[in-house]
This record gives structure tokens, C-alpha cells and sequence, in this order.
């Protein structure tokens, strides 16, 4: 039984004084003394907790993310923040010194976008680094890597010319540099060895204990059945790996199947992954319809303004893309496209308003994976058939240093438009996109309000923002009525703040702090000592 502090969001003109949880569901909301009956009634003696002034919310949604990535990522050298070459030389030698001597050396989360004009990380420098030993390096955004030598001598067979919806990179005689973007990334993918299951379990442990100290009790999981992909051929055993998650971690999964085919998501079904009495659940595919904008594939009714790329691309033709949104569609699956520049969503809107004229379907809550630039007229189109959207709002924190030499500042505005989205109906959610963004949910929730002053008129309110980890988050998984919001019935998915996010200035809603996360009743993060 909690009581002694703010239970939000609270609606009306009296908010509750209590919220009494019993097993693994809310199950009553209202006055302390109501609170005491009802367990009373329920024959419980319960352990009351006073919140002195701190807050309860409903546990965090975050509706986009990787697991087996995020995984993958735990047990290689962290670029981020490294933005010269001596620092990214530094991190990866520290990384090498760890490795057995038949290990490859794989390094995450580098962005070149911030490296100090003329500096290049190619397969040249690596050489030079690492003449024996095989590289990696995966960009920030996830959709482009860098490798050695030793690595493209074995794909010499394969780099003849660029792959259907990816780029190799050239140097001036036109021989491979060690870059690869979208599809191509495949080719390096199919050729990474699988890491020790040991080492897997190990970094899984940190990951969900991670997201447990952000207060994320739900996840939307992406996970590969085949080779389309971020993870290319080795994602292929993503789903078969991932069938062992509920076992292992606290947090409800929401599954989203990453395939050329509907056989990944039909498989899982009936599956743990596909299970109400594990809070797993399987309806959902994933389709790749266009690139980022770090690598300049982000498919664009302009050319970019700093870059010789000119538009980006599609990554799949448009009847490849329609074929697989009416065979989910027709199936009864959610369909959730990754769209981030404006040519790419309108493609795909366009594509979502033949799919629903030729089957309509009232409540289909198909959505836009990120969404990342559209003005008013795309958002109303969105907003007519009914589309929903999952956003990112620390892609800003990323991205506005270097956004509008990218897509000029008239562009700008209509970037990551969460005011307008919400002001023309659409519900939108909130994720981290993990690994590519930390999943810190509070961070996350002040660029959605603060922006990092980048274009604030875009910014929402603090309600708002905790609804697009919350409540909106919810009903983009169809589980609005057992997430969400503190309701009697609902799953006891809790998290306690150190503060009121609704009492705290909006300037100030980054330093709030998540003291306690409760998943189904049961605390799985605890720094004030609720449990004893």
C-alpha cells in the first residue's frame, strides 16, 4: 500500500491518496482509508509505504527497441563520445587488450558526423591500427559499419557491385574503403562469429537490469527472424535466442518480427514469446522502407545539403513493401515501418491509404517506426487513416549539431514534430531505439519537452510526454487495458520518482531521478529500501 505522495497522472479535481497492489495487479486507487478496507476485505495485511513526497507513475513503455543488439553492444569497445581519432584509437586498443587472439575487435556507437574536419576512420586507419586482427565498427545509427582489411579480403568475391537497397563505400579508384550502408551491411553481418553464449548471458544480465534503473517494466522488442535486418544473416538466430527472455528477465515483451516472410512472426506464435501468462505477446512485423539520416539513406524529396548523396533511397521497392503490409495486414498483424525522411514516410503513407481502401480495417493501430521529418500536409495524411507513431526523442540530443548542415535550417522545423503530431490527433508513443539511444526514459522525456532547445515550439507538455512512455505507448501495443495508467485491474507496472514530474519545472524534468521500478508486483529495482 502506498501513500504520502503524488499518484499520476491524476485526472479531475481530487487526486488518490493511495494505491493498494495486491499479487500482480492494482487493485484499488482512491483514499487511504478505502485503501485499509479494501485490504481488510481481502483478508491482506499489508506493508504500507510511505512515498515521503515522491511519486508514483505508471511503469515505462519502451515501445522500440533491440534486445539482441543491445546485447552485442554490452560486450564490445563504446565509441560514444569519442570524437577524434586518438580517442577512438584509445578505446579500441583498450578493447583488443581484453580479447583472445582469435576474437574479432568490434567497436559500437561511432559517429563521424563529430569528428574534427579531415578526420576519416576508413579501412586505411584500421590497418594501420589493426593489421591482423579483424575490425568492426558499427556507426551510431546502426545502419552503416566500418571494417579492416582483414575483413574485406573475405568478402573480395562479394564487392563487385552494390547490393539491391545498400551502398558500398569507394575510395577515388573506385577499389572498397571498409564502408558499408543499409543492405550492404549484410555482407559483414554474414561473416561475424556468434559470441559466447557465457558472455551473452552475462551482458543480458546488465542490459535488463539497465532498463529496470530507468524504470522500463515494458518493452517492444525488434527481433530478426531471417537475414533483413540490422544484424543481416546472424540475425537469423535472434528469435530463437530470444525464446529464453522470459525466462530471464522481469520486463513484459512486446514482440515485433524483423522478415522477408510472415514465418518468423507465425512461428513464434504460441510460443513464450506469444504467452498471457508470461505478459508476452507476438502481433507485430517490422518493415524497412528507408536509411537515417546520420548515413544519408534516409529517403528525401530534397538532396541533402552537405553531402554528395543527393536523396537517400528506398532500402525495398514499393511493391515489395505493399506485398508484405497486406499479407500482415490480411493475417492480423500490426504492421510498423521504419520511415525517416519525408519521400520515405509519404511513400509509405501512400502506400497504407491503398491498403486500407482495399481492406479497410477500423482499429488496425498500424504504425510509423520514427517518423523523423514531415510537415503539416504529411501529418494530416497520417492522421486520416488512423496511422500511430513511434518516436525517438533522443535522436535530437544526437542529431541537432549537425542536422542543419545536413538538411539545411528551413528543413529543420518539421524535424522530429512531436507538437504537431499530437495536435493533429495521432498517438504518439516514445522509445529509445536501444542500442542506438540509451534507454533513459526521464532524458528521453525532456526532449520531448525541452528539446535541448532545438526547435522548442515542437516541445510537449510534461503530461503529454509522460503519456508517450505511458499510455500511448500502451495502445500502440494493444494493451491499453493492462498498461498505462494506475487503474485498479490494471498490472502493478509502478515506477517511483524522487519528485511530482507534474510539480517540477519543465526547464528541470532531466534531473528527476527513478528511485524504485515495480514489474507485476514485484520491486526489481530499489534504491530507497521499500522492500525492507
Amino acid at each position: 500500500m502506498f501513500h504520502g505522495g503524488a499518484i499520476l497522472p491524476a485526472h479531475g479535481d481530487h487526486a488518490p491518496e493511495s494505491l493498494l497492489v495486491i499479487g500482480d495487479r492494482i487493485d484499488f486507487v482512491g483514499s487511504l482509508a478505502d485503501a485499509r478496507r479494501c485490504a481488510k476485505d481481502a483478508g491482506r495485511v499489508p506493508q504500507e509505504i510511505d512515498l515521503a513526497g515522491r511519486a508514483i507513475v505508471p511503469g515505462f513503455i519502451d515501445g522500440h527497441l533491440h534486445p539482441m543488439p543491445m546485447i552485442f553492444f554490452a560486450m564490445s569497445a563504446d565509441l560514444n563520445g569519442a570524437h577524434d581519432m586518438a580517442a577512438v584509437g584509445a578505446r579500441l586498443h583498450a578493447q583488443q587488450a581484453r580479447l583472445a587472439v582469435d576474437e574479432w575487435l568490434i567497436g559500437v556507437q561511432f559517429e563521424s558526423n563529430r569528428l574534427p574536419a579531415g578526420e576519416v576512420l576508413d579501412a586505411v586507419l584500421l590497418d594501420q591500427w589493426f593489421p591482423d586482427r579483424p575490425v568492426l565498427i558499427y556507426g551510431r545509427d546502426g545502419h552503416g559499419v566500418i571494417v579492416n582489411s582483414v575483413v574485406l579480403s573475405m568478402l573480395s568475391g562479394e564487392l563487385a557491385s552494390d547490393p539491391a537497397g545498400g551502398t558500398i563505400g569507394r575510395d577515388a579508384s573506385g577499389h572498397p574503403d571498409g564502408r558499408f550502408f543499409e543492405k550492404a551491411v549484410g555482407l559483414v553481418q554474414a561473416k561475424t562469429p556468434i559470441p559466447a553464449p557465457g558472455r551473452m548471458l552475462v551482458a543480458m544480465g546488465e542490459v535488463f537490469a539497465r532498463l529496470a534503473r530507468s524504470g522500463i517494466t515494458s518493452i517492444g522488442a525488434m527481433l530478426q527472424s531471417d537475414d533483413e535486418g540490422p544484424a543481416g544473416e546472424a540475425g537469423r538466430l535472434e528469435s530463437f535466442i530470444a525464446l529464453a527472455l522470459p525466462e530471464l528477465v522481469a520486463q513484459s515483451i512486446y514482440t515485433i518480427v524483423i522478415g522477408r516472410t510472415l514465418a518468423g512472426v507465425e512461428a513464434l506464435a504460441g510460443s513464450a514469446l506469444d504467452d498471457p501468462r508470461r505478459s508476452t505477446k507476438t502481433r507485430a512485423i517490422k518493415i524497412f522502407a528507408d536509411g537515417t539520416f546520420g548515413s544519408c539513406t534516409a529517403c528525401m524529396n530534397q538532396p541533402y545539403s552537405d553531402s554528395g548523396c543527393t536523396h537517400g533511397y528506398m532500402t525495398l521497392p514499393e511493391d515489395e513493401i505493399y506485398r508484405r503490409m497486406e499479407a500482415a495486414h490480411l493475417a492480423g498483424y500490426q504492421i510498423c515501418i521504419h520511415a525517416i525522411g519525408d519521400r520515405g514516410i509519404a511513400n509509405c503513407v501512400r502506400l497504407f491509404e491503398r491498403l486500407l481502401a482495399e481492406h479497410p480495417c477500423e482499429d488496425h493501430r498500424h504504425r510509423i517506426e520514427h517518423a523523423s521529418i514531415a510537415d503539416h500536409e504529411l501529418i494530416a495524411r497520417i492522421a486520416r487513416i488512423g496511422l500511430h507513431v513511434c518516436s525517438q526523442p533522443l535522436f535530437i540530443r544526437s542529431e541537432m549539431a549537425w542536422l542543419p548542415a545536413r538538411l539545411g535550417e528551413e528543413r529543420t522545423g518539421h524535424v522530429y514534430p512531436f507538437r504537431d503530431f499530437l495536435d493533429a490527433g495521432i498517438a504518439l508513443a516514445g522509445s529509445s531505439d536501444a542500442p542506438i539511444e540509451d534507454p533513459d526514459v526521464i532524458a528521453a522525456i525532456d526532449f520531448a519537452v525541452n528539446r535541448g532547445g532545438f526547435h522548442p515550439e515542437q516541445g510537449v507538455s510534461v503530461r503529454e510526454a509522460l503519456d508517450m512512455y505511458t499510455a500511448n505507448a500502451a495502445r500502440l501495443q494493444f494493451e491499453e487495458n493492462d498498461k498505462g495508467s494506475l487503474n485498479a485491474g490494471k498490472l502493478a507496472d509502478l515506477v517511483i520518482l524522487d519528485r511530482d514530474p507534474l510539480s517540477v519545472p519543465a526547464q528541470d524534468i532531466g534531473t528527476l531521478s527513478v528511485m524504485a521500478t515495480m514489474i507485476r508486483g514485484r520491486f526489481v529495482h530499489d534504491l530507497i529500501g521499500v522492500q525492507g
